[in-house]
C-alpha cells in the first residue's frame, strides 16, 4: 500500500509513494456531546521523507510544504486543496479530498546519521466547510 499527495496553490505539492510512508485522517467529534454534534472538523496528519534533489534535477515539494506553513491567515492562498489518494496494487482504493485544508502544524527532521530526512504535515479542512470533504472508494467496479 502506498499514498500520493496533491496539493493545488501556489508552490504546488506532488509527492509519490517513494516519499510518504504514513496517512491518518481524523474526524473530529467533541468528546463531550450527548447526542450528534455540529461542531465536527476534518483533519489529516501525513508523515513521511524528505527526498532532497541534488542539483536540481527534480523540484524538491517538500520545500513548498515548509513554505505553505508560513502562509499567513490574512492571504487567501492559506486555504488549499489537498487530496491523498490511497494506492493498493498500482489502483487507488481510496481518495480524500479536503479543498480548503490549511496547515495546523508542520515539522521537519533531519538526521546526518542515516542522511535521511522526515516531515510531519497537519491539515484541518475550514471547518465551516467541513461539508466539503470528499471520501471516495471503490474505483474501478
Amino acid at each position: 500500500m502506498g499514498f500520493r499527495m496533491k496539493i493545488d496553490g501556489s508552490g504546488p505539492v506532488n509527492l509519490s509513494e517513494k516519499c510518504i510512508t504514513n496517512v491518518e485522517f481524523d474526524s473530529e467529534i467533541p468528546k463531550d456531546s450527548n447526542a450528534r454534534a455540529t461542531d465536527n472538523g476534518v483533519g489529516l496528519k501525513i508523515t513521511g521523507k524528505m527526498l532532497f534533489s541534488l542539483g536540481a534535477e527534480t523540484e524538491d515539494s517538500t520545500l513548498n510544504l515548509a513554505k505553505w506553513s508560513l502562509v499567513p491567515s490574512d492571504s487567501a492562498d492559506c486555504y488549499r486543496n489537498v487530496q491523498i489518494d490511497v494506492v493498493a496494487a498500482g489502483q487507488i482504493v481510496r481518495q480524500i479530498t479536503l479543498p480548503n485544508a490549511f496547515v495546523l502544524e508542520y515539522e521537519e527532521e533531519q538526521d546526518d546519521e542515516n542522511g535521511v530526512g522526515t516531515f510531519m504535515l497537519h491539515v484541518k479542512q475550514k471547518k465551516d466547510l467541513t461539508d466539503k470533504t470528499a471520501i471516495e472508494g471503490g474505483f474501478g467496479q
